[in-house]
């Protein structure tokens, strides 16, 4: 994870910004606090200088969106780029944007499954993918100039991804089913149930009014208990659960249970597996291993990335993969339709799966494993250090992100420092809960006594 004050981007010391992210995900912060619209302009000043050319810039439903989409706006035609504004949107329809229309890159405004008060910058290039952690930094170095030459184009546009994911998945193809949507107040209020109806289904929706956020924007650590009830009260196949910008997906069963995010990821792959031939499929390092175990008895080979889209995509470009995902954060990447983790898509692929086998059917038929995940407010510092000593002291370890600890043949702990936030994330899985419990609450145990050692208490 790169940070702003180490890599001295902005050179306005009056303002605080040390809470501000920047990785491979973008930048993050408080808006107001450690982020304000002249980070944003300026940030969007270094992209189209990188790159000059013709740019989309969309934005979730945070109240803080449209006060940095005008900045990010500003800054690109300050540098002599073209901009087609979305205005509300979601992050994988800016990434089909620039993919299909051939546009020299993108910027979403969102802070994803971040609380509200957050908010942030997302980066596409051309191809329609995210920025790899050394093209970041270049942009990040990119010299501005004192003065503007040419100011660029500016127009509204209509979001082509609607339309182009009812094609992908067929328009009609999952009629008679009975769908709840709950978009949390996010980005996907109006084009997920536009989609959904087009695909044919009855849609009924929750936390629908844009903005409104009456649960929590991450829908893997939310109860979702209002999409429960109206799954199970108004009789629906399936439910449906987004984050802010409808990259993230939850599904809720029509028994109303809420499954694991792994099982987004699951789902459509058991349904792509048994369609089509695919002997590679590339994850990242904290997916379940219910992903291997599919993979393999489908006569295919896993390959691990580090955690983040970004690590995810360059994975599988590298291998020449077209099927990839993040498992812990419900994540699905299909690279015919866009490189970008895709929720919206990812549930229309469950939705027709559910239409012809019935997904209780499949969820029967895989591999169980208990995962649990935790986080511990860490600063970046201090994430090292435990890293470090973990990496030390235990054996089996994997340093491909943070330190993996392989347990047994089929029980892991992952601890890493997040991207997003100033987070240590711990994920565990074993067969058994009763060992899934006892390794979170032993690994957590060890690193507070870690921290604790370190803070000097």
């Amino acid at each position: 994870m790169v940070r702003l004050k180490r890599i001295k981007i902005i050179k306005y010391s009056r303002f605080s910004v040390k809470k501000l992210i920047i990785s491979e995900s973008g930048v993050r912060g408080i808006v107001g606090k450690d982020f304000i619209p002249i980070h944003a302009m300026e940030f969007a000043r270094r992209i189209g200088s990188f790159k000059k050319g013709a740019y989309v810039v969309g934005r979730d439903t945070r109240r803080s969106g449209a006060l940095l989409a005008n900045a990010v706006i500003s800054g690109l035609l300050a540098e002599g780029c073209d901009v087609y504004d979305l205005g509300i949107t979601s992050t994988p329809a800016v990434f089909r944007e620039v993919f299909v229309r051939k546009l020299t890159g993108g910027i979403m405004i969102t802070a994803s499954h971040n609380p509200p008060e957050w908010n942030g910058i997302k980066f596409i290039t051309t191809g329609g993918r995210g920025l790899f952690k050394d093209e970041l930094e270049k942009v990040c170095s990119t010299p501005l100039q004192k003065s503007i030459t040419k100011v660029g184009n500016y127009s509204h546009s209509i979001p082509i991804y609607p339309k182009d994911l009812v094609s992908y998945i067929g328009e009609g193809s999952c009629s008679g089913l009975k769908i709840a949507i709950d978009p949390g107040g996010g980005a996907g209020c109006q084009i997920i149930p536009q989609i959904f109806r087009a695909l044919g289904c009855s849609v009924v929706v929750v936390n629908g009014i844009a903005g409104l956020f009456s649960r929590l924007i991450d829908p893997t650590i939310d109860g979702l208990t209002h999409l429960s009830e109206v799954v199970i009260n108004q009789g629906c196949n399936i439910g449906f659960a987004y984050d802010c910008d409808a990259d993230r997906l939850v599904v809720v069963n029509k028994k109303g249970i809420k499954l694991e995010p792994d099982y987004t990821l699951a789902l459509p792959l058991w349904y792509i597996l048994k369609s089509e031939r695919v002997k590679l499929v590339v994850v990242s390092i904290d997916t379940s291993k219910m992903i291997e175990d599919i993979v393999i008895r489908n006569g295919g080979s896993i390959h691990y990335t580090p955690v983040g889209e970004a690590n995810v995509v360059r994975g599988m470009m590298e291998t020449r993969c077209k099927l990839g995902g993040e498992g812990s954060s419900g994540g699905l990447i299909l690279s015919d339709f866009s490189w970008c983790r895709d929720g919206v898509l990812a549930s229309a692929l469950i939705a027709k799966l559910e239409k012809e086998f019935g997904i209780e059917n499949i969820l029967k038929d895989l591999p169980k494993y208990y995962q649990l995940r935790k986080s511990i407010p860490c600063e970046e510092e201090e994430a090292k250090f435990v890293i470090q000593v973990l990496s030390e002291s235990e054996t089996n370890v994997d340093r491909l992100d943070g330190v993996k600890l392989t347990i047994s043949r089929d029980s892991w702990v992952l601890i890493r420092p997040s991207h997003t936030e100033n987070l240590l994330r711990i994920s565990v899985e074993a067969k058994s809960k009763s060992e899934a419990d006892s390794l979170i609450k032993y690994y957590s145990s060890k690193i507070e006594e870690l921290l604790k050692r370190l803070r000097g208490g």
